[in-house]
C-alpha cells in the first residue's frame, strides 16, 4: 500500500515544469511503483506506464526528463518511507519496552512500513552497484537507531549493536521468508520475542497492553 501523501511529495520535490495535463506528475510514480513492486525495475519502462495510464509516451515528459528521474524518484520516496519509519518508531522512546514495541508495531503496520517495497529494492540491489550501496546505507541508518536505542538503556558495545542486528535481521528474514500467520499468532509470541531481543522478561501487563493496542488499531486487517 503506498502512502500517497508522502508519495505526492516526493513526487512534487522534481516538479520543475508546469502542469499541462490533467494527468500529474504523482499519477506517473504511483502507477511506476505498483508496476515496480509486482514486477521489478526491468518492468518500469515509459511505454507500459503510458499503455496503462491511457496516455502517450509524451505525456510523460511533462513531468520528468527521462526514465533515471522517474527512478529517482522510486528510490527517494523508498528512503522517505522505510527509512524514516523506523528511525521515528524507536528515536523518541522513553523507555525500553516502548522501543521495542513501537519497532514491532512499525513491522506490523504495512502504512508505516512497506516490506513488498523494500523487498523489491532488495532484489533490483542484486543487479546495480549503485542501489546496492544505498540499500547499504539505508541498512547502516536502521541499524544505527536500534542500536543507540539499545545504548540508551545501558546495554554495552558491542552488546548494543548486535542486540540491534538480531532484532533487524529477524523482521527482514520475517519478509524474505514470506511467513504467514495470524496476528493472534504473532501476538502470542510477544514475552518471547521480548526476551529473545532484550535478554530481559517482559512484564506481562505491558505484554497485554501492547497485544490490546494492536488488536484495538488494526483489527482483522492484519489477520
Amino acid at each position: 500500500m503506498a502512502d500517497t501523501t508522502l508519495l505526492r511529495l516526493v513526487a512534487e520535490r522534481g516538479n520543475t515544469i508546469s502542469e499541462r495535463k490533467q494527468l500529474q506528475r504523482f499519477d506517473w510514480l504511483l502507477k511506476a511503483l505498483e508496476i515496480f513492486i509486482e514486477e521489478g525495475i526491468d518492468a518500469v519502462r515509459i511505454t507500459r506506464l503510458a499503455d496503462e495510464l491511457k496516455v502517450t509516451r509524451g505525456s510523460f515528459y511533462w513531468h520528468f526528463n527521462n526514465r533515471e528521474d522517474l527512478i529517482e524518484a522510486l528510490v527517494a520516496y523508498w528512503k522517505d518511507r522505510n527509512t524514516d519509519a523506523i528511525i521515528n518508531a524507536v528515536t523518541k522512546a522513553e523507555h525500553l519496552s516502548d522501543g521495542i514495541f513501537r519497532f514491532f508495531e512499525t513491522c506490523l503496520d504495512t502504512s508505516q512500513f512497506d516490506p513488498r517495497l523494500d523487498l523489491a529494492i532488495r532484489e533490483w540491489a542484486r543487479r546495480s552497484s549503485d542501489i546496492r550501496n544505498q540499500l547499504d546505507e539505508a541498512d547502516k541508518i536502521r541499524l544505527q537507531v536500534l542500536t543507540e536505542l539499545f545504548q540508551r538503556f545501558n546495554y554495552p558495545m558491542p552488546e548494543a549493536f548486535i542486540r540491534a542486528r538480531v532484532i533487524y535481521f529477524a523482521q527482514i528474514g520475517f519478509y524474505a521468508l514470506d511467513v504467514h500467520e495470524s496476528l493472534e499468532t504473532r501476538l502470542s509470541y510477544t514475552e518471547a520475542y521480548y526476551q529473545s531481543f532484550t535478554g530481559k522478561a517482559l512484564d506481562p501487563a505491558e505484554a497485554e497492553r501492547f497485544r490490546n493496542h494492536v488488536r484495538t488499531t488494526y483489527g482483522d486487517c492484519l489477520s
